[in-house]
């Protein structure tokens, strides 16, 4: 059985005093204690070396290294991470501990500076950093988006740079939608190609040829100028990348609630509900400059009032949808299929008999028309 122990150098032995920032050629330990290695990789590079916590708990932690081309001081913050060391280096003096990597018991001195910031809001750069460098503190500063950090000078330090490369000017996009709500027979007419239900291609009826849908607001323009089609909204709103845009166009339809109470009077409160134009819009831009939205569009509307023991309430009918699409800056997304069925009751009536009661009947004609609606948004993003 072979016995590993203590520590083999390859191409450290003879080494003797190098710069702390030159190459060593390859370092290998086999099963060797991790204060060992350490203290022989300071020794090497000029370091003086200070021990504090558990010796024996420093002694009995053992690692395999193999190492090429490193510097002394990369060799020795891999190895002190790796095996869980709190460490600093304060000029030629290296500060090795066993303790917890907790600035409540680590006997390390830390400090505190503020950083202020440019895009970044300091409550996120704080969540985010405080996932990162779980031993620092970081505390929003304020209304001037500043944030403090308090930690060792190594970890402001790390943390600092991190910051400088996340902390940049997110992209604003511009979203400008359209609905428009026509007939199901002037919607087919359009020779709307529907797919998977969320669509940015229209398709001639008489050639059959696909083509990107260039053509469809100058076609959905005279339908409104025929008026066969209603042009229900037109918002436009901006966001930043990857961040939400709601549009609510519609209105609070009140109604009465009864609440419950000791005495024998019934007391009333009012609540709300919502109905109109709804979409739910998040961008995220590509770096080939593709945008990619997650679009949730709603139509809703009250559909009848329904009268109950407990008061009258209002039945909402929801036409809605979700989609994500991927297009190019300044394409239109089109979303369509969100249907309604309505139902009108037309009575035509012979002058002055049509208005007797009962024997009116005879000169009335009642006749029931049926028809289908379609709401249909477009979405045009813009990166501005």
């Amino acid at each position: 059985m072979r016995l590993v122990f203590g520590i083999c150098f390859i191409m450290l032995i003879g080494l003797g005093t190098v710069k702390a920032e030159a190459l060593i050629p390859m370092i290998d330990f086999e099963d060797a204690p991790v204060i060992n290695v350490v203290q022989a990789l300071a020794k090497s590079a000029g370091l003086d070396l200070v021990l504090s916590g558990d010796q024996a708990q420093g002694q009995a932690r053992k690692a395999t290294i193999h190492l090429k081309d490193v510097t002394a001081d990369e060799a020795i913050d891999f190895i002190l991470r790796t095996n869980g060391f709190n460490y600093e280096r304060k000029g030629k003096v290296l500060l090795v501990s066993s303790l917890p990597q907790d600035l409540a018991q680590t006997a390390y001195k830390t400090e505190a500076q503020v950083t202020r910031l440019k895009y970044l809001s300091a409550g996120k750069a704080s969540e985010l950093l405080g996932k990162i460098f779980p031993a620092a503190v970081f505390q929003a500063g304020g209304n001037s988006n500043t944030l403090i950090i308090r930690g060792r000078e190594m970890e402001i330090k790390d943390a600092k740079e991190l910051l400088l490369a996340i902390d940049k000017r997110a992209p604003q996009i511009l979203i400008e939608s359209r609905v428009v709500e026509l007939s199901q027979s002037d919607s087919v007419k359009l020779g709307i190609s529907y797919g998977n239900g969320a669509y940015k291609f229209i398709t001639n009826k008489t050639t059959r040829k696909t083509a990107p849908a260039e053509d469809l607001t100058s076609t959905l323009n005279a339908l409104v100028t025929d008026g066969r089609a209603n042009i229900i909204a037109s918002p436009r709103i901006a966001t930043l990348d990857n961040q939400e845009a709601l549009i609510n166009i519609g209105s609070r339809i009140p109604y009465a609630v009864p609440v419950s109470s000791g005495s024998s009077t019934t007391q009333w409160t009012v609540d709300y509900i919502d109905a109109g134009v709804k979409l739910k819009i998040t961008p995220q831009l590509g770096q080939d400059g593709d945008i990619t939205t997650f679009i949730q569009p709603e139509v809703s509307s009250v559909s009848e009032w329904r009268t109950t023991s407990a008061g009258d309430f209002p039945v909402i009918s929801t036409r809605n949808a979700s989609a994500t699409v991927r297009v190019k800056d300044g394409e239109t997304i089109v979303i369509g299929g969100l249907l309604s069925e309505t139902e009108r009751e037309n009575i035509s009536k012979v002058p002055i008999v049509g208005q007797i009661p009962v024997l009116g009947l005879l000169f009335q004609n009642r006749t029931i028309e049926k028809g289908k609606t379609e709401i249909v948004f477009l979405i045009t993003p813009h990166v501005i």
